[in-house]
């Protein structure tokens, strides 16, 4: 007896492998594309948690809410969403499950990807969106379900994995439509799950953790990274990674450049030793009223030899003005410091820059620039500084240390050990005469000075190894920065 009720046992948790095993129900990740070219994947239990929007504080705000809802929906769309708001699950979405959002080359529509834990429950979510005009009533096509939002989005989800294509419009809903069809029924093998850059993402610790090809980022940026590189880098193979976290105090964001191309690694490894640590020795010439700073460690020599191979860097200067620069960039020779000081209503910045030099050539490179500028600029040498600034007034105290310098504001500690670094100052934008003036713009104004006020600094670091970080600091250091931004909302919405 013992032996048949052992043996009808081990049959029994048999058959739950081999079904488990064999059941069709593919992993909701195997739908990213692999022609992926951007890719963000959010925490939302953690952003959820941080957010604060559960806390005791924020129930009466909560129930404002759902009095709105129910004032604007019919009673059955109302019970369903009451049941959501009360348990996410019953959406019939996994969001306690990573998210993604993602553009491919196949599909160029930011997309949202999330896992299906209901396939029932999530199609009760949308009848009742549908029964308040948000979206068409979901239609079974086969083995998945379609639906369009009223915005021309494109919704399809099956049993394990939903999918809402943005930006869509109708003429186009059909290619989508067969486009993620055959994303639902791939193959991990095939899959974007494979892409070193999503591997890689996985690895990252945060709110919110991305990566995106260097092409398909705006230009402005790319543009930055790709100057001291050979022009016929293919920027497809440069990649770069990101994680955002939502911290107390601050949010921030950790980045790195990478590439699994080793020619290209060689070119970047070359860009980092132009540069060095900074010591942050020349805070103290800079007024502590600074709004904005940024400053590097230059090795000039190195850097010119690396820009020298760029065609667009070559193309920028003809002639004379190209000896020039070339004599001031390959006599640069430790830190480089600029401060932009103030800002006019026409927004021209009133600035100071300071670079240390090895040899007076670049002083004279400077004076010819500042010679032939359209605005007045001035130019000289103080020491071993060569310095360039457009406001008159700061040349009589060039080269001296500033009683109430920038080494006292509250990111001075931070630049010292960076290979790069820039900060703005929230405070000091606040008190611009320029910002002062539009004070007449009444309410709406001063609602969005006093959100500004919250703000301490912004500022980018740069590490070695293509790596660095950006934040956002505000003034509470105790309190989530993500708890902060709802808190601003309700006051910005009346809550």
């Amino acid at each position: 007896m013992k032996r048949n009720v052992s043996c009808c046992l081990s049959v029994l948790i048999g058959l739950i492998i081999v079904l488990t095993g064999c059941s069709d129900k593919k992993e909701y990740t195997n739908a990213v594309p692999a022609d992926t070219q951007v890719l963000a994947r959010f925490d939302l239990v953690a952003i959820a948690q941080k957010s604060g929007l559960n806390d005791k504080e924020n129930q009466a705000t909560k129930s404002k809410l759902m009095d709105a809802l129910k004032e604007g929906m019919g009673a059955a769309a109302y019970k369903q969403m009451e049941k959501i708001i009360a348990d996410p699950a019953e959406s019939g979405l996994a969001l306690n499950q990573p998210v993604y959002l993602f553009s491919s080359r196949g599909l160029p529509y930011p997309t949202l990807l999330i896992k299906v834990d209901n396939e029932e429950k999530v199609t009760a979510t949308l009848e009742a969106m549908a029964s308040e005009q948000l979206c068409k009533k979901p239609v079974e096509e086969g083995d998945y379900y379609f639906t369009t939002m009223t915005d021309g989005s494109a919704c399809m989800y099956n049993e394990g994995t939903f999918m809402l294509v943005s930006g869509t419009v109708n003429g186009a809903s059909k290619e989508v439509q067969t486009t993620v069809a055959k994303l639902f029924d791939q193959d991990a093998e095939k899959s974007g799950v494979k892409n070193k850059g999503f591997i890689k993402m996985e690895q990252q610790k945060g709110d919110i953790t991305f990566f995106a090809s260097m092409r398909d980022l705006p230009e402005a940026y790319t543009k930055q990274i790709a100057f001291g590189l050979s022009d016929d880098v293919d920027l497809r193979e440069v990649f770069v990674l990101g994680a955002l976290r939502f911290e107390n105090g601050k949010i921030s964001i950790n980045y790195e450049t990478y590439s699994e191309n080793k020619e290209l690694n060689a070119q970047l490894d070359k860009q980092q030793k132009a540069f060095g640590k900074l010591k942050s020795s020349l805070t103290g010439l800079f007024p502590a009223s600074t709004v904005a700073y940024i400053s590097m460690n230059i090795k000039g020599k190195d850097l010119y030899g690396i820009l020298s191979e760029n065609r667009e860097f070559q193309n920028a200067f003809i002639g004379a003005e190209r000896k020039e620069v070339k004599n001031f960039i390959t006599h640069v020779n430790g830190e480089v410091a600029v401060a932009i000081t103030d800002f006019s209503m026409f927004g021209i910045p009133g600035f100071i820059a300071y670079a240390e030099i090895d040899n007076d050539e670049a002083v004279s490179a400077l004076k010819k620039y500042a010679m032939t500028s359209f605005i007045p600029m001035y130019a000289g040498k103080s020491g071993n500084l060569a310095y360039l600034t457009n406001n008159r007034a700061l040349v009589a105290s060039v080269g001296k240390t500033v009683e109430k310098s920038l080494t006292g504001a509250p990111f001075a500690s931070n630049i010292a050990g960076n290979s790069f670094y820039f900060a703005l100052n929230a405070e000091n934008i606040l008190n611009l005469s320029a910002i002062n003036e539009l004070s007449s713009y009444g309410e709406e104004f001063a609602m969005y000075r006093n959100i500004a006020s919250q703000i301490s600094f912004l500022e980018v670091k740069g590490y070695d190894n293509g790596k660095g970080e950006a934040a956002l600091v505000l003034k509470d250091p105790k309190t989530n920065a993500l708890k902060q931004m709802v808190n601003f909302a309700k006051q910005f919405t009346g809550l």
